[in-house]
């Protein structure tokens, strides 16, 4: 008999949107007071409860007071954190969320998809410095052109809100630090994510959440499955792999370097949150994979001589297209499973390559994928979504036209 359990997490409302990106004033940045709630086209559909820990820190008094007892706590810090952050790989809507997780994309916004009349190429990648709310370069600024205002800032973080019965809750200046892309055997693409935000703002009215709405077009009921998707991999020295591999699931997963950041700011915002969590130590990217058994040979020689690989996921289900691009890779692990039918989990791991001519190969990689379209940065991985939003999740998801 299938039993169920009683639960009310079906009223639980999210919502979420970039923190302040143009014209922000100091107030909108890291350890300002300026709200930036969710409001119009911000609604989102996630696939799990959040979970929003406190991470609420006190200082507890022990000094000798005649008994056994401590004396009364004093709350010293709130190191908020947010996990369980997860969404379906729905064809659109995607574009802030995986903005946040890999840390950067073209300030231009997306391009027209050629052959495509009125759909358009985000293209994301994992900055090599590291992501922290900063001033545009000048390279940047010429980009943007005319529409560049002097209080615009780099900013990947998030604001995500959960409405709730009593209250509405908002986890402000959220930045993802662990981010995965998964798909298995007969299921939809899922992505997870879960990283520290600054502080948590209650709004006990939730006047906002009245103006929750989901913009028209995203979160359509198509998403990704593994049925959608080709992989292609091959020695990085070589052309553009061609040749499809077969896998019966994978898992990208990204660690971004951020600083242990468990120190308030002191005697601004109370004193109780948290300094901004800077790019810190070293930033790993594994890719995960299952394949056929009677493939392994293959792999094994890779393995064996440290051969340095290419590789490419990209799914299509109409004209709607999600790419994973890995210009260099290497394969640490083949280990082979002899139950059922057999097959062989593979494991890679990306590397930023040394030599000054691998890292310009890199940036001229998978042309048939990009056409014409240039990597934002030189990386080590890139995401293209393709799909009908026009605009640009840099800059306040303006639109970019076309």
């Amino acid at each position: 008999m299938l039993e169920k359990s009683a639960s009310q997490a079906f009223k639980i409302r999210y919502a979420l949107r970039n923190e302040k990106q143009c014209a922000a004033a100091e107030a909108d940045r890291f350890g300002g007071g300026n709200a930036n709630w969710p409001g119009e086209g911000d609604s989102f559909p996630a696939e799990s409860d959040m979970d929003f820990q406190t991470g609420v820190e006190y200082y507890t008094d022990a000094s000798m007071n005649g008994t056994q007892f401590n004396g009364f706590k004093q709350r010293t810090a709130e190191l908020p954190t947010l996990s369980g952050l997860a969404v379906k790989g729905y064809v659109q809507g995607l574009e802030r969320v995986l903005l946040a997780g890999l840390g950067y994309a073209s300030v231009k916004g997306p391009e027209a998809a050629a052959g495509s009349q009125g759909f358009f190429k985000h293209f994301f990648v994992v900055p090599p410095q590291g992501r922290n709310q900063r001033p545009y370069s000048d390279e940047e600024r010429a980009k943007i052109g005319s529409g560049y205002d002097a209080g615009d800032i780099v900013n990947i973080y998030l604001c995500i809100s959960q409405a709730l019965g009593p209250y509405a809750r908002h986890a402000r200046n959220v930045i993802l630090k662990d981010f995965e892309i998964n798909c298995a055997a007969k299921s939809v693409l899922q992505i997870t994510a879960s990283g520290p935000a600054e502080r948590v703002d209650r709004e006990d009215s939730k006047a906002s959440v009245e103006q929750w709405t989901t913009l028209p077009g995203s979160f359509p009921e198509n998403a990704f499955q593994l049925s959608d998707f080709r992989i292609y991999i091959g020695p990085s020295s070589e052309a553009e792999p061609s040749q499809a591999h077969s896998a019966t699931e994978f898992s990208l997963k990204i660690s971004h370097g951020l600083s242990d950041d468990n120190i308030p700011t002191g005697t601004s915002n109370n004193g109780l949150s948290r300094a901004e969590p800077m790019p810190s130590g070293k930033s790993t990217i594994t890719l995960d994979m299952t394949i056929y058994l009677h493939d392994k040979t293959l792999y094994e020689d890779w393995q064996r001589d440290e051969t340095k690989l290419q590789c490419k996921l990209v799914a299509t289900r109409g004209k709607y297209k999600f790419a994973i691009l890995l210009p260099r890779l290497q394969l640490v692990q083949a280990q082979p499973n002899f139950d059922g039918a057999g097959s062989t989990a593979l494991s890679f791991e990306v590397a930023w390559p040394c030599d000054e001519a691998e890292q310009a190969a890199a940036v001229n990689s998978f042309p048939a994928e990009r056409q014409g379209m240039e990597w934002p940065q030189a990386s080590v991985l890139g995401v293209i979504a393709t799909s009908k939003e026009n605009r640009n999740p840099m800059r306040d998801m303006e639109a970019t036209g076309g």
